[in-house]
């Protein structure tokens, strides 16, 4: 198999995904050298559009790592214009029903022509529609895991989106030992202080973004010229 990240997965490791946060060709490169695993392309949250997709796919794929998208549309043709950019995977948003995974399923098989076990698709659960259907969504046959959005389900929850609340630390706790209980991988966002503990929690997808990498970095800097 040539996709690096579902691979790793398969085998029982871990897979480190980092969103560039737009579109950087030099930056997939970058990240494809400094130990990635994933290009996470996102076209639901950055100015990323279909266009730019095969270019930023091709630069990682060349670097020996995979290339997901995540798409901003659970629309079946605009799906498939994502998988016939030739990528290994697809983050499907807000998803809060078994019936969506078995329709990104579809669109994959036949974007593919009966090459949908290639792809790693993820089913992203964030709200609480998507929390009630756990189950169903967690057993959906074809879908390889689950990625968890705690800031979009802050958002569900009333919480404008700030994931200190108790509340939502405890739904994404609950949602995360579900998974686990049911057998299914699963990933969400997480820092170099966060990482350990969720690795201890079952999770093998890591998500961060270059912001989020660079911004400690940085922080040093100033700090050592201060």
């Amino acid at each position: 198999m040539n996709n690096h990240a579902k691979a790793r997965l398969r085998a029982g490791g871990t897979v480190i995904a980092v969103n560039p946060g737009g579109v950087s060709v030099p930056a997939a490169d970058m990240l494809a050298r400094l130990g990635a695993d994933c290009l996470f392309i996102d076209c639901e949250r950055t100015a990323i559009s279909v266009d730019a997709v095969p270019a930023m796919a091709r630069a990682a794929q060349a670097g020996g790592i995979s290339a997901i998208v995540r798409s901003e549309s659970r629309d079946p043709a605009i799906l498939t214009r994502y998988f016939d950019c030739g990528i290994d995977g697809l983050v499907l948003p807000q998803v809060e029903s078994r019936a969506e995974c078995d329709m990104l399923v579809a669109t994959a098989r036949a974007a593919t022509k009966g090459r949908e076990d290639d792809l790693l698709l993820i089913a992203q659960i964030e709200s609480v529609g998507g929390i009630a259907a756990l189950d169903g969504i967690a057993t959906a046959p074809g879908i390889d895991l689950i990625l968890i959005g705690p800031n979009d389900l802050a958002h569900s929850m009333g919480f404008l989106g700030d994931t200190s609340r108790p509340e939502l630390r405890q739904a994404v706790d609950d949602c995360a030992a579900g998974l686990v209980a049911r057998g299914k991988p699963y990933g969400l966002p997480v820092t170099a202080a966060t990482i350990a503990d969720w690795r201890r929690k079952g999770a093998s997808f890591f998500y961060t973004s270059l912001e989020g990498l660079l911004a400690p970095s940085l922080a040093d800097l100033r700090k050592a010229i201060a």
